[in-house]
């Protein structure tokens, strides 16, 4: 059931509206764990010519809502914590990882990082999701 699920959730992720306008995939995808990639461009910059934290963020929160909802069940986030680290050109290629420290009945809280190629890390952070207790509804029985 676990491949069925996270196979049904990141097939959903290639057709979301959002993920698709900034230019996301994920690339990696297991119950508590995602990685997700971005290229970026002057379309993610900000008024200072670098990448909008904006951008950063997304890709972060694309990666947070695969690693949490590939349990099964639907999940949202309740809080997300972002600590920027440093500043990044357009031109490179983005990379999230979330990685879950710890699961209960209701919540998932999981440890943020988002990495430049080439380069290092850009951005750490937390991210908390609140586990509605409900199966995924586009995943087939």
């Amino acid at each position: 059931m676990e491949d069925k699920v996270v196979s049904a959730l990141v097939e959903r992720t290639r057709n979301e509206g959002f993920s698709r306008l900034l230019g996301m995939e994920v690339v990696e995808a297991a119950p508590g764990r995602a990685v997700a990639r971005m290229q970026v461009d002057q379309r993610h910059t900000n008024v200072f010519g670098m990448v909008h934290g904006g951008a950063i963020f997304s890709l972060l929160d694309e990666a947070f809502q695969v690693a949490c909802n590939a349990h099964g069940q639907i999940a949202v986030a309740l809080q997300v914590s972002v600590n920027y680290l440093a500043p990044v050109r357009p031109g490179v290629s983005l990379g999230a990882e979330l990685t879950e420290l710890n699961r209960t009945r209701r919540t998932g809280l999981y440890q943020a990082r988002v990495w430049s190629e080439p380069g290092g890390d850009v951005a750490v952070g937390q991210a908390l999701a609140w586990v509605v207790g409900r199966a995924l509804p586009f995943v087939e029985e």
